[in-house]
């Protein structure tokens, strides 16, 4: 790397301004990072992807993505270590040049630096500078000094800049696509149940989410920290300084030298015309002088060395008293400190075994009382007619589908907590519903439908509702 060649304004930065430099830097050179960058991560992030969905474990393509992003930084900080210092990569070298960012410790940055907080700034080190071992250690350490910390808050920030964008992905598929709705609230109660129900229900469309936030968000990332270390190695070495000095050496050579071939020519004395002078001579007259073999005896008086005179003992008068007793009111307070954190920590030890389960018999629960209604739906027997299926039909003949409806609904939910001893609560959901019944086809196509009439005011066809009427007993037989 040489500073001359650089094609960046060189200036002492703050690192949150050097970040923001970095930022610019990828919006002038964002064609050639992401062209690049999609050569490499697109076909990847695609066949990771259809492998996992092969073996139905989508959320390890997830994994997988997230796992090689120190792969993506490698060639991201190569074009722009590159673009930087005055030399702009096509896509086409890049792919030629491929040795150069994957033998700079992609193992390494794989396994044991995969958790390296600072790693879009330590990232340079490893790969421009070329260090290894107890060498780049200790370069990092020079160059983390001040520097790190910026670079840690990079991450964080970068990492909840990702989750929000996933999560506005989810969020606007639950806005856009009504089918998608139930599935999300589903995710967040798998989430509180259990990791894998959470794990199990990643789709397709969640993986190419999480792609894509990736993709987009990794080479911000990577310049970022690309931008704090050339800050700090401009900090640390001056940079600026030896670009500004070489620019005016640049500036101003050819009068330079001018002025120097003249300053030869005129201002140097000529041999020719010099004086010649013995030097044994002049050193004879200048030992002539009075400074030179002259002695004098001088007496004069000067007073006795008397001893130092001794520390007198502190008085009482002065502050040693209370520094004496600041010290013992601080032991004090830290005494009581450690017997208060003593007894936070035996506090906490005493709640945890309290959480714990016993070993002994648990107490008994209490009976299950089945709901009076759900939904603004009455589940009483007693309020149904004999027989649900044809009641609902012959609704559905006279057109009053919704009507149809609700009745089939209000049935299997009395059914299901009556009659099939599945216990539900007048807090859960439809989501609920299905769930604890086993996702039934027929009582999912029902809630499907129910849902489009009353909240999409969406009246489905009377030989849709009729049909479900017919299914009715078969479900429920």
């Amino acid at each position: 790397m040489q500073p001359a060649n650089i094609a960046i304004t060189l200036r002492r930065r703050s690192p949150w301004e050097a970040m923001d430099l970095g930022f610019t830097m990828l919006q002038r050179w964002w064609r050639t990072v992401y062209a690049a960058h999609a050569l490499v991560f697109v076909p990847l992030a695609l066949a990771v992807t259809a492998v996992c969905w092969a073996y139905e474990v989508l959320w390890a393509a997830m994994l997988i993505v997230w796992w090689l992003e120190p792969l993506y930084d490698r060639l991201i900080l190569h074009v722009l270590s590159r673009a930087v210092f005055g030399e702009v990569p096509s896509t086409g070298r890049v792919m030629r040049e491929r040795g150069q960012w994957l033998s700079t410790g992609l193992f390494w940055a794989l396994t044991f630096d995969r958790f390296d907080l600072a790693r879009s700034f330590n990232l340079a080190v490893r790969q421009l500078e070329g260090s290894r071992g107890r060498a780049r250690r200790a370069r990092k350490g020079v160059l983390g000094r001040r520097t790190r910390s910026y670079a840690v808050w990079l991450t964080f920030v970068w990492v909840n800049f990702e989750a929000i964008l996933l999560w506005s992905a989810a969020g606007m598929a639950g806005l856009l696509l009504p089918a998608q709705a139930e599935r999300a609230r589903g995710d967040e109660e798998a989430f509180f149940n259990g990791l894998m129900e959470m794990l199990g229900s990643v789709t397709w469309d969640d993986a190419l989410a999480y792609a894509a936030v990736i993709f987009l968000l990794e080479p911000f990332y990577v310049a970022a920290g690309f931008a704090l270390y050339l800050n700090r190695r401009t900090l640390l070495e001056g940079w600026d300084i030896e670009v500004a000095l070489r620019r005016i050496a640049e500036r101003y050579a050819a009068p330079a030298m001018v002025l120097a071939a003249l300053f030869v020519c005129f201002a140097m004395p000529v041999p020719a015309l010099a004086q010649a002078k013995d030097p044994k001579k002049e050193i004879a007259e200048v030992l002539k002088a009075k400074e030179f073999g002259y002695h004098r005896m001088a007496e004069r008086w000067r007073p006795k060395e008397r001893p130092a005179p001794e520390a007198k003992a502190p008085s009482r008068g002065d502050g040693s008293t209370w520094l004496a007793i600041i010290k013992a009111l601080a032991k004090a307070l830290e005494v009581l400190l450690w017997v208060a954190a003593g007894a936070l920590i035996a506090y906490a030890l005493w709640w945890a075994a309290r959480m714990l389960p016993r070993h002994g018999a648990a107490p008994p629960a209490e009976p299950y009382r089945p709901p009076a209604a759900l939904f603004g739906m009455e589940l009483a027997p007693e309020t149904l007619p004999p027989d649900v299926a044809a009641a609902a039909a012959a609704l559905a003949r006279e057109g009053r589908l919704r009507e149809a409806l609700s009745l089939l609904y209000r049935g299997a939910l009395s059914e299901l907590v009556h009659k099939r001893g599945v216990r539900l609560l007048t807090s859960h959901t439809e989501g609920d519903v299905l769930r604890l019944s086993g996702e039934q086809a027929y009582l999912k196509n029902l809630v499907v439908a129910w849902r489009q009439c009353a909240y999409a005011r969406r009246i489905p066809q009377a030989g849709d509702v009729e049909r479900l009427a017919q299914d009715y007993k078969a479900a429920f037989a």
